[in-house]
């Protein structure tokens, strides 16, 4: 009873594995279709992401610029309420 326990907890090993052969691979050309040329790839990119990226981030740094903008309005205000209390100005 005990061998059969520890038939069971034992792996199986596979002794007949074989690395793959990676010979036929060419740098991602499948046959003899070239793949699309780097000036293709950007023109893409830039036609349609490229754009829409852009109006994305134009926007979130107008708001990050209003915001500090905002901020730095505030705290001249602040300053010189500050600077009139103290009797500076």
């Amino acid at each position: 009873m005990e061998g059969h326990r520890l038939a069971r907890l034992t792996q199986v090993i596979d002794c007949n594995y074989q690395a793959p052969s990676y010979v036929d691979f060419g740098g991602g050309h499948y046959g003899n279709v070239p793949g699309p040329s780097f000036r293709n790839i950007s023109r893409d990119y830039f036609r349609d992401e490229a754009r829409y990226n852009f109006v994305t981030e134009a926007a979130l740094f107008v708001l990050i610029m209003a915001t500090a903008a905002l901020a730095i309005a505030i705290s001249a205000v602040a300053a010189i309420h500050f600077l009139h209390v103290l009797g500076y100005l």
